[in-house]
């Protein structure tokens, strides 16, 4: 008899914690669907990684989609409609364009949708939160960088190479690091770019910036395929030893370039947190609570000087 109360009492405990979670309100689970920019890069990646941890703890259907290209913000726009269409609970979302996917957010959130920004922006006050990086803060840790790196008394020509220029997070990185830069009185921007997210298409926008500007001696890549780009502008051009190059996230090819010198830092940040907060914070929407209007997910200056350290390893390698 004791043997069954125990079962019982653990049965009633289960249920209980069943009901503290996110999808248990009456017999429906929630879904929650995961729209991003993109899915093949190593950021994206860990911002999967951190969505399915998310979502197993707290019991929720979480999807994870996102166009071909990083461009493609009419995919974006469609994706967003058959998640509302389908009934999803929240949509966690991070934009290609901030202002071209202002109507579909706001719509899902009529339509009564709890709406998680992460990453990337959009131009709306409907959504429930922004979780991701500072970026206005990290566009300074750039220029913080180079000017550690560089000196404050060398003068610099830099290069700047960028993608879509609607895109809330580049924009925002870029205008961070222009403002920093205008308070030192050694730097000059030479050159800036806005190309399609891709490596290659990076790589040759920097490899032509550096053939008309050769006097540049910094070149800044804003996102991941933009800081492989210039990487690969700067092996290809063999100049490693006179350029300062410095660039976005991390993956095993940019870790690579900082050790053979192609990369002399790299601003990383914590794309798990991104999918984490992401898939918590939906939850917490759809229970009705309150959530802090902006969540900071930090950034870390990863260069050949520290990249070996215990504390920065636990970072490069934090999912693998």
């Amino acid at each position: 008899m004791k043997s069954r109360l125990i079962a019982g009492a653990a049965v009633l405990l289960a249920c209980l914690l069943c009901a503290a979670s996110c999808g248990s309100y009456g017999t429906e689970e929630t879904v929650i669907a995961v729209i991003t920019k993109g899915t093949t890069s190593e950021f994206w990646r860990n911002v999967r990684a951190g969505v399915n941890a998310a979502a197993l703890e707290n019991n929720v259907t979480a999807t994870f989609i996102g166009p071909d290209n990083e461009e493609d913000y009419e995919a974006q726009n469609r994706m967003i409609a058959n998640a509302v269409d389908a009934g999803v609970d929240a949509i966690v979302f991070s934009a290609v364009d901030r202002y071209q996917s202002k109507r579909s957010m706001e719509d899902a959130v009529r339509r009564g949708v709890k709406v998680i920004l992460i990453d990337s922006g959009v131009d709306t006050e409907l959504a429930e939160t922004f979780i991701g990086t500072d970026n206005y803060e990290a566009g300074k840790t750039v220029c913080e960088a180079v000017l550690d790196g560089m000196g404050s008394e060398r003068p610099l020509k830099i290069g700047l190479v960028n993608y879509d220029e609607n895109s809330e997070n580049g924009n925002r990185r870029e205008q961070g690091f222009r403002d920093r830069a205008a308070e030192a009185e050694n730097i000059e921007i030479v050159s800036a770019v806005h190309v399609a997210s891709d490596t290659e298409t990076a790589k040759l926008a920097a490899v032509a910036m550096m053939r008309e500007h050769p006097d540049i001696n910094v070149l800044v890549g804003f996102n991941e395929w933009m800081t492989l780009g210039v990487g690969y502008a700067v092996r290809e051009l063999g100049i490693g030893e006179g350029v300062y190059a410095v660039g976005f996230d991390s993956n095993v090819v940019s870790i690579g370039m900082l050790e053979t010198g192609e990369m002399d830092a790299l601003i990383v940040q914590n794309p798990f947190a991104m999918g984490y907060l992401g898939i918590t914070k939906a939850c917490a929407a759809v229970r009705g609570e309150a959530i802090d209007e902006n969540i900071d997910t930090a950034t870390t200056v990863v260069t050949a000087a520290n990249m070996f350290d215990p504390d920065i390893q636990k970072i490069l390698y934090r999912f693998d």
